[in-house]
């Protein structure tokens, strides 16, 4: 599937920037737990669901960093042409071994460089794509092989797709991860996520699969997706977002944002789990959970979430033109469920 051809004299510098900086508004981590993807065990409120965009949309931040660390450790080694060589991590003090090639072609794209990192006992760690001018990139990253010493999410894999090349916007950012420890009821196992930068504005999308995640109703079954749209003020800390609840089997987007709003979802769970309380007792269950669902929600870097609704912060960020999300749609939950991210196990030189 890879070729390589032509040798240059000198390989550009590798590079060390593919994130698109999302402000603290949009991306922080809940409860002050830096790597958490899960959603506790607690039954969550319309606000709740809303409070932890900001953690899976960080969690794929923080995925895109470790990348980009790797990439900058790399970078002491002043690779210069194409080459091969070994070098004793830092991270776990194991042998790594390098390969770096020049024009290599995968799925009829060649890209200036390719730049390949195994271990000498699980394989292939990470590989590395990009063509200089305009900076493109491609960036895969088995973090268990890169460091041994890891024990979270030992299976996990990063794909990180960044472009200066886009013609709507300045710069793009699309993260992927899979394989994440699935085992408790409520933690994430897949993530995708779309960010395209212009000026001081961000656009998002994206989802995040949770295969066993139940909101009030125990009994639900094929789990739920959190698709997501949003807009990001970098400037001001400030951003929107909007939140559908599908399961992870869902594969027609049409219309999510209605059928599988926070507020129609979890309406209709506890419309199943308080089925026998009296009105009463009902209308006080769904006030709790219902109070701030309905979309779109606001967040500032401080606070995070802080509104929803017709209720627009008194910001003069938040104008019509920001709030506007349309065509920030994200891919189906099914086709991120099944989603894989694998190495290129076929380069070959060619003379």
């Amino acid at each position: 599937m890879f070729s390589a051809c032509s040798k240059k004299e000198t390989v550009d510098s590798l590079p060390d920037n593919i994130t698109v900086g999302i402000s603290d508004a949009i991306s922080f981590p809940v409860s002050g737990s830096s790597k958490s993807a899960n959603l506790g065990i607690d039954p969550l409120t319309g606000e709740e669901i809303y409070m932890h965009l900001r953690n899976f949309i960080y969690v794929g931040e923080l995925s895109a960093d470790l990348v980009e660390d790797m990439m900058i450790s790399l970078k002491k080694h002043n690779i210069t042409y194409a080459t091969a060589f070994s070098y004793e991590s830092i991270y776990d003090g194991k042998n790594k071994n390098v390969v770096v090639k020049e024009n290599v072609s995968i799925n009829d794209t060649t890209w200036d460089y390719c730049l390949t990192v195994s271990d000498e006992e699980l394989g292939t760690a990470f590989q590395l794509f990009w063509n200089t001018n305009p900076l493109e990139v491609i960036a895969i990253l088995q973090p268990r092989a890169f460091d041994f010493s890891t024990i979270r999410n030992p299976n996990a894999m990063i794909k990180i797709e960044y472009s200066e090349n886009d013609p709507d916007y300045d710069k793009t950012m699309i993260v992927s991860v899979t394989k994440m420890d699935s085992t408790s009821r409520q933690y994430m196992s897949n993530l995708k996520f779309f960010a395209g930068k212009n000026g001081d504005i961000i656009s998002l999308y994206g989802n995040s699969t949770h295969p066993y995640m139940a909101l009030l109703n125990e009994n639900h079954t094929n789990g739920r997706a959190f698709c997501f749209q949003a807009r990001n003020d970098v400037l001001n800390d400030i951003a929107t977002a909007r939140i559908a609840l599908p399961t992870i089997l869902q594969t027609d987007m049409t219309n999510i944002w209605v059928d599988f709003s926070v507020y129609q979802v979890l309406s209709e769970e506890i419309d199943i789990v308080y089925a026998n309380v009296d009105q009463t007792t009902l209308a006080q269950i769904k006030n709790v959970f219902l109070a701030k669902a309905i979309g779109p929600a606001y967040f500032t870097g401080e606070l995070g979430f802080v509104s929803n609704s017709d209720d627009i912060p008194d910001h003069e960020g938040f104008t019509q033109d920001f709030m506007n999300m349309t065509g920030l749609t994200p891919w189906a939950p099914f086709e991120i469920s099944q989603m894989t991210i694998t190495f290129s196990t076929d380069s070959t030189v060619v003379n």
